[in-house]
């Protein structure tokens, strides 16, 4: 596995205050993770994260693909970093720390990932990207390495399992594999497994500590074989780091009630509009150049007018098909928009749904409105889904407009 080396450590810390601002502090487990983002822009010679062939110890390791890619992650949908190896080729992407920590806080705080494997033709099989703490124990430099395929996932999945993103938390059962052997008493050889409290409760003599995070893919037993891989929401010390392209979906909805030509029938209140009726258009969500990659996308509507809608007040027609609408929370009415076959949604494109709303007249209430129950008409809001850890998961890209 590649590890950050002493003398890039001492480097780092020269970079000083530039630095300062990304470098996470000691904390306790119980405390909440600050989200820092990472762009393209802070990876680099000198850069808060720096790649492979940007380590001295690594300039003449072949490098693989090492990118802030499109490729969306399954919690905020804004990027993820992507590393791909093949034919002897090593990636990663290291973060340094300004300071050692010691191992035992380290351990304390959160450690997790979250890991996607893409299937390719002759790819390796069973293993992924690891999340690695570079470190000094007992004055040795090594570098330990949680071990995917040697784990649970979040939703209790066993191992690595390809075209999906799975979330791996350490655990006082979790392995990590250190690169060098260490002097500990016992000693612990190169390439042995054991949990971080081991290395803890070893490596606690003066001057040791872990110096930094990487997400690394090691070069593969079989020099024919790749790995194409992506990585994301990085959480060590207190920090989770969110690898995002610059841009983001924007939504747009467009409804036309056309002319309402048919008489007021509350004579004993004004009608200034009536609810009733149908407006059509469409809801679309554009991706600029710089934004991210959805997969498999879809729409969720939610409708309100300032009273408790029932299922059969409104009928939904998306993409030509009736919605299906449930009652949601606030009186509300949702519907999921699920194009088949899937579509993605990439940069430079754009995701549409033709709508026809119908809503249903209703006797005047108190506000003697005419039957809207509320005099901003209906209100449509509307949200972009998209695949994470599992299908149609909300991306917080949303939009809404009143229909009047």
């Amino acid at each position: 596995m590649n590890r950050l080396t002493a003398s890039v450590s001492t480097a780092a810390v020269a970079v000083g205050a530039s630095l300062a601002l990304l470098a996470p502090s000691a904390v306790g487990a119980a405390a909440a993770n600050v989200v820092q983002q990472v762009r393209a822009v802070d990876l680099g010679p000198w850069k808060p994260w720096i790649w492979l062939q940007d380590d001295q110890a690594d300039v003449n390791r072949p490098p693989g693909i090492q990118e802030v890619s499109p490729f969306a992650d399954t919690v905020r949908f804004n990027g993820s970093l992507h590393l791909s190896v093949a034919g002897g080729q090593q990636a990663q992407a290291a973060h340094h720390y300004t300071a050692q920590v010691p191992l035992s806080t380290v351990a304390a705080a959160e450690l997790s990932y979250d890991s996607y494997v893409r299937t390719v033709e002759e790819g390796a099989t069973g293993t992924a990207a690891n999340l690695q703490l570079p470190m000094v124990c007992r004055g040795a430099f090594t570098t330990l390495s949680f071990q995917p395929q040697l784990a649970t996932d979040s939703r209790g999945r066993a191992g690595v399992v390809p075209d999906t993103w799975q979330h791996f938390e350490s655990t006082g059962a979790s392995l990590w594999r250190t690169s060098r052997a260490l002097p500990t008493d016992p000693a612990l050889p190169a390439g042995s497994d054991s949990p971080l409290s081991t290395y803890a409760a070893e490596c606690d003599a003066p001057g040791d500590g872990v110096v930094g995070l990487t997400a690394s893919v090691g070069r593969l037993g079989d020099a024919e074989a790749s790995l194409d891989t992506y990585v994301d929401n990085l959480t060590a010390n207190g920090t989770t780091y969110d690898f995002a392209v610059e841009g983001l979906a924007q939504g747009l909805i467009v409804l036309d009630r056309g002319s309402q030509d048919r008489p007021c029938h509350h004579a004993r209140y004004p009608c200034p509009r009536t609810l009733g009726g149908t407006a059509s258009g469409f809801v679309s969500f554009t991706d600029p150049a710089d934004g991210p990659g959805y997969r498999a996308v879809g729409t969720r509507l939610t409708f309100s007018n300032g009273r408790a809608l029932a299922p059969g007040d409104l009928t939904v027609t998306a993409n030509g098909r009736p919605l299906t609408l449930t009652a949601g929370p606030g009186g509300t009415l949702t519907g999921v928009v699920s194009p088949t076959p899937g579509l993605d949604l990439n940069p430079n494109g754009t995701y549409r749904t033709a709508l026809i709303v119908t809503h249903r007249d209703h006797p005047p209430r108190d506000g003697g409105d005419g039957g809207t129950g509320g005099r901003d008409g209906l209100k449509v809001r509307a949200e972009l889904l998209a695949t994470g850890y599992e299908p149609l998961r909300p991306t917080g890209v949303r939009t809404s407009t009143a229909v009047r």
